[in-house]
């Protein structure tokens, strides 16, 4: 059966779910009470779920300015999701890590996107998520220059 999304479309169609995700999962966040969450705060957590990071890393992770990362740090820190400590290897630069509250954010967070995972199901077909999950998963090899 060929593909009802035209080609040139599929880059388009991910940003779109990807947004669908994260739209989904804020709403969700703040029903239960959490600070608001902005897109931008979203995927600052998703570049601190491997562990501390440092703010340039975060700035360049999330393509924006060190002034903007530094401000995004600033909110996250008034609303006690993350603290800042001087980087152990580089004095001049800091580091940030989520605090409890922070890791009771992500945790809250990894437990409604299965949810949505039930729920995206049950919209399209558990095959097609199964596909999607399949086809994402597969190595991609650096992005073309």
């Amino acid at each position: 059966m060929p593909s009802p999304l035209p080609p040139g479309r599929l880059a388009a169609e991910l940003l779109l779910a990807s947004r669908w995700f994260d739209d989904a999962l804020r709403a969700r966040l703040a029903a239960e009470g959490w600070p608001p969450v902005t897109p931008t705060r979203s995927r600052a957590f998703l570049a601190m779920s491997g562990g501390p990071a440092r703010i340039s890393d975060l700035a360049r992770e999330l393509d924006i300015t060190r002034q903007a990362a530094h401000q995004l740090v600033d909110g996250l820190e008034a609303d006690g999701l993350v603290t800042r400590r001087p980087d152990p290897t580089d004095r001049r630069a800091q580091t940030v890590d989520l605090t409890t509250a922070g890791r009771d954010l992500a945790r809250a967070a990894g437990r409604i996107l299965p949810a949505l995972e039930h729920e995206l199901s049950d919209r399209i077909g558990s095959d097609a998520v199964a596909a999607l999950r399949d086809a994402l998963a597969r190595d991609r090899g650096p992005a073309p220059g």
